[in-house]
């Protein structure tokens, strides 16, 4: 069957063949191995090659027509232990504000980012501190590590958009709830058809909604169809970010040692302008 690329949450991505056509209207409520599946499916995945993805995030207040936004580069493989993700980041209105993080997904997040002398840095390993002021993404929303924790509780079967979606109720670990009390649990959903993650919610230890975080819009690239827009909301102010992939090249071979940490402060991998398709 033909296969399809979706770039969800930047980085995971997962190739996903279609399931019957039967299934696009199927809301029936999945059996504890098959919702057990859609979980372990979507963990295992490795695609094959690395990636690199060229970006904007805008940031929109919710009461002003003023916004601000970062221009960057992403760069993704994966290791043994899970994805592996190098973010190169610019303030649009002040080029000279530059930011690199590496951070590791999986079950296990790691985060590496430079301190103020230039210097790789270890930092929370799920941070939930935005990259740059004022901007709603943050490491914790590339890494996604809701997606691994344990105690995954599978709710309904639902029409979403137009399309039956799997929710889910992952609910934190105590080393991490330790660490961020401010994280009650968070509700994410995969398309029935593709297995693909299209919805998370971020719910706050009162049980409110915090975050929002949509799949908006999918483009055909290099023959595979790739993430175009994705949107983050901050329920209590309803400001939003907008991420939009401006370019994208796939099937690459990018250097190990770039998603070294020691190597953080090092010139990014350059990939040849040849190999991207623009958006």
């Amino acid at each position: 069957m033909k296969k399809f690329l979706f770039r969800i949450a930047f980085a995971l991505a997962l190739f996903l063949v279609p399931a019957s056509l039967s299934a696009q209207s199927d809301f029936r409520r999945l059996s504890a191995p098959e919702a057990a599946k859609v979980l372990s499916d979507f963990r295992a995945y490795r695609m094959a090659g690395d990636f690199c993805m060229k970006f904007r995030i805008t940031h929109y207040l919710r009461r002003s027509d003023e916004t601000e936004s970062c221009s960057g580069t992403l760069y993704g493989t994966w290791d043994e232990n899970g994805p592996l993700l190098r973010v190169e980041l610019a303030s649009d209105g002040d080029p000279a504000r530059r930011k690199a993080f590496l951070l590791r997904g999986g079950n296990a997040p790691e985060l590496w980012t430079l301190d103020g002398e230039n210097r790789p840095a270890r930092v929370d390993g799920a941070s939930t501190t935005p990259f740059f002021e004022n901007l709603i993404f943050t490491p914790f929303d590339l890494q996604t590590p809701f997606i691994y924790w344990q105690d995954a509780k599978y709710e309904r079967t639902k029409r979403f958009r137009g399309r039956p979606v799997h929710f889910f109720k992952m609910t934190p670990p105590a080393d991490f709830l330790a660490r961020h009390p401010e994280i009650g649990f968070v509700r994410i959903g995969f398309d029935r058809v593709y297995n693909a993650l299209v919805s998370a919610e971020v719910f706050g230890a009162d049980g409110k909604l915090r975050k929002t975080f949509s799949l908006s819009r999918v483009q055909k690239v290099q023959e595979q169809y790739t993430i175009r827009e994705l949107e983050l909301r901050d329920d209590e102010t309803r400001d939003k970010d907008e991420f939009v992939v401006l370019a994208a090249a796939l099937n690459l071979r990018l250097p190990r040692e770039a998603f070294a940490p020691e190597n953080l402060a090092a010139p990014a991998p350059d990939v040849p302008a040849e190999k991207f398709s623009r958006l």
